[in-house]
């Protein structure tokens, strides 16, 4: 019989974790607070900030260009120009901000606010040189846009996400979960042999899967420090450190308790992610995998890739058509091409790597260039309640059983 802890032993436990996760966050709403009565101390205050997307909008047949801004301390913000700015992406700016209409919960939403006087101080030359690096394999701007966002969580054209959301991989495009555990498997197998060498001469008695995890972590937190941070990225990655945490206690892994354990702690930490869209469609994803591995984990290796995937297709569809009501015959195909995307990727990936990214541009063009009648299919609001509570009463269900 496999020995399995339970995660919490009883009340006292629990009262120990959420008297701890309520100390955090109101550690967190209170740095946050002294942010906002900092920034809003002046009408016009100072500040400097990173620029994380810029692109041109049209509005009474006059041109401006917008700017997606992340500041030092850590708010994201819009603000627009009239003038036809170079490309400012992934520079570091000094600018004079009108604060007068920002309000605390803003520093959580994000917000617009007139700008004026900028200044480009630096530029993170890193992740330029890797965007560079990327762009360069390929001729096609879809394709250069394509694989900017796959590997750099890059923002996506209109054009771009339009083709996405008709074949339905609009998840497949932004970095998740999937992606981390990709590179995490790509890692831990590059550097398993060499460790072992040194290993077997020099340290036999360490732990081989500990310190390559511990190693990998700390890798892949760089990646997340590059990437600033996605929230479907940082929810896989505290998951990561969560389960791995737990894994050595003999704590069941696929476990509802442990996914809402790792929802609190993040945010906990970062209370902003509560109004990301991107955050709870990852959780909401991660929620259907763990409700269909409870319940069909009997079932053969290959028929739970086929049916899973198919699965959280149908099952994300309600959630989607809330917000994104848009439908077309082509999103059907979604659940084959996220069985392929398993071995795009890493392909991908290792053809980047040596300089080859664009041998597959034809055929992915291709794919962008299939036409379907689109529809609106819109799910109501009583309906996606109603299947939110059964899902939940499900899980719950499955949760308790012994």
């Amino acid at each position: 019989m496999e020995l399995e802890v339970k995660l919490f032993e009883g009340k006292r436990d629990y009262f120990i974790f959420f008297a701890l996760l309520s100390l955090i966050f109101l550690v967190n709403l209170t740095l946050k607070y002294n942010t906002y009565k900092n920034l809003t101390s002046k009408p016009v205050n100072t500040i400097y900030a990173t620029v994380i997307n810029q692109y041109q909008k049209t509005k009474h047949d006059k041109n401006y260009t917008v700017l997606k801004l992340r500041s030092d301390d850590g708010y994201i913000f819009y603000t627009t120009s009239k003038e036809d700015l170079k490309n400012l992406m992934y520079d570091r700016l000094r600018l004079k901000i009108v604060t007068k209409k920002i309000e605390f919960l803003d520093l959580f939403k994000g917000f617009y606010a007139p700008t004026f006087y900028l200044e480009v101080m630096q530029k993170d030359k890193l992740k330029e040189k890797i965007l560079n690096f990327i762009t360069s394999q390929h001729k096609d701007n879809l394709t250069k846009e394509l694989f900017s966002a796959l590997f750099l969580a890059k923002p996506i054209s209109k054009e771009l996400r339009k083709k996405v959301s008709n074949l339905g991989i609009s998840h497949l495009i932004a970095i998740s979960g999937f992606h981390l555990g990709v590179l995490f498997f790509i890692l831990y197998t590059l550097l398993k042999y060499p460790y072992r060498f040194f290993q077997d001469r020099f340290f036999p008695y360490r732990n081989r899967r500990f310190d390559l995890t511990v190693f990998i972590i700390a890798i892949l937190f760089f990646y997340l420090y590059l990437l600033g941070f996605v929230p479907s990225l940082v929810r896989s990655y505290v998951m990561l450190i969560v389960g791995f945490v737990l894994y050595d206690r003999f704590v069941k892994i696929v476990s509802f308790e442990v996914l809402a354990v790792a929802i609190l702690l993040i945010l906990a930490f970062i209370p902003s992610f509560f109004f990301s869209i991107g955050f709870w469609f990852s959780v909401s994803g991660v929620f259907f995998i763990y409700l269909f591995l409870n319940y069909f984990s009997h079932l053969k290796e290959w028929q739970i890739v086929l049916f899973l995937n198919l699965w959280v297709y149908i099952m994300m569809l309600p959630i989607i058509h809330y917000i994104f009501p848009k439908f077309t015959f082509l999103q059907f195909l979604s659940p084959l091409l996220s069985i392929a995307f398993i071995l795009f990727y890493p392909l991908e990936l290792f053809l980047h790597l040596v300089g080859m990214g664009g041998v597959l541009d034809e055929w992915i063009l291709k794919l962008f260039d299939l036409k379907s009648n689109s529809y609106f299919i819109s799910t109501p609001l009583w309906f996606l309640v109603g299947f939110l509570l059964l899902s939940l009463f499900f899980a719950l269900k499955k949760e308790n059983i012994k």
